[in-house]
């Protein structure tokens, strides 16, 4: 099979901000008769490709199109946004004397808690056929086709509580895991973790009152996974506590994703079509 090139078409090779036009003649023999006497860089057959990129557009008549199979169908990817639907609070260990939970070298838990999403505005979901919630609300995500996925999440600001605390000098950590599940939600496994903790070193509570403390945390990733049919996926979120100098009593201490407003959390979640 020999390649026959299509006499109509005009390559375009970018060089900075300049192009060379192949083959130049524009005349009616090499242009289809619908657009008999179109000229410039807006005439059908035209082609472009883009050095920088890698990728080639084409002219219909009307519009330019890219013509990479794999730039066309990234370009048009489409996603599912799930809002989440409630204020999520870690429950911590209280702090005591007896055994000593929050004194010098103690690592004080807080237990997981799952994150539910919704699909209430302003939440969307454009590829429904591909993933969903199990119900909504819901903690759990489900995946209804086997592909390549990402899944991107932002907490928001976390609102961090704390104990009375009497010169203590601590180390504040809110977590988040992603699990997978692959019966149904009976089992689970951590596949990504984040932390955010008190940056730029240990915080100082001793003139800090009891309740809500401002240590500008926040939790988000991006993961590329493939699922498949079936499978499911969740968000744990904790945190903990490492006491360096002195200690807190009470019940006060918490981890919170409660903002709302420009702070809204969400994930994201995109099929990635590579075919």
């Amino acid at each position: 099979m020999i390649f026959q090139p299509d006499s109509r078409a005009q390559l375009h090779v970018k060089q900075d901000d300049y192009a060379a036009r192949m083959p130049r003649a524009n005349t009616t023999s090499v242009l289809p008769v619908s657009l008999s006497g179109t000229t410039g860089d807006g005439t059908q057959g035209s082609i472009i490709f883009n050095r920088e990129t890698g990728s080639i557009v084409q002219n219909d008549g009307t519009s330019w199109k890219i013509s990479d199979p794999i730039v066309t169908t990234m370009k048009n990817n489409k996603m599912a946004r799930f809002v989440r639907n409630t204020v999520v609070t870690t429950t911590c260990q209280p702090c005591t004397l007896f055994p000593p939970t929050c004194f010098i070298g103690s690592d004080r838990q807080c237990a997981a808690v799952d994150v539910p999403f919704t699909t209430a505005t302003p939440a969307l979901n454009e590829i429904s056929n591909d993933v969903a919630l199990v119900s909504t609300p819901s903690n759990m995500i489900t995946f209804k086709t086997r592909g390549l996925y990402k899944l991107s999440f932002k907490s928001g600001a976390i609102d961090v509580g704390e104990a009375t605390c009497v010169g203590a000098t601590t180390n504040l950590y809110s977590r988040l895991n992603l699990e997978l599940s692959t019966d149904n939600g009976s089992t689970w496994k951590p596949v990504n973790n984040t932390v955010s903790n008190t940056t730029g070193g240990l915080l100082a509570l001793g003139s800090i009152p009891v309740g809500s403390v401002d240590v500008g945390q926040s939790l988000a990733f991006t993961y590329v996974g493939v699922f498949n049919a079936n499978d499911r996926v969740r968000l744990r979120f904790f945190g903990n506590q490492t006491m360096n100098v002195g200690g807190c009593v009470g019940t006060n201490m918490y981890f919170a994703m409660n903002t709302t407003g420009n702070s809204i959390s969400e994930i994201i979640v995109e099929k990635i079509n590579m075919q």
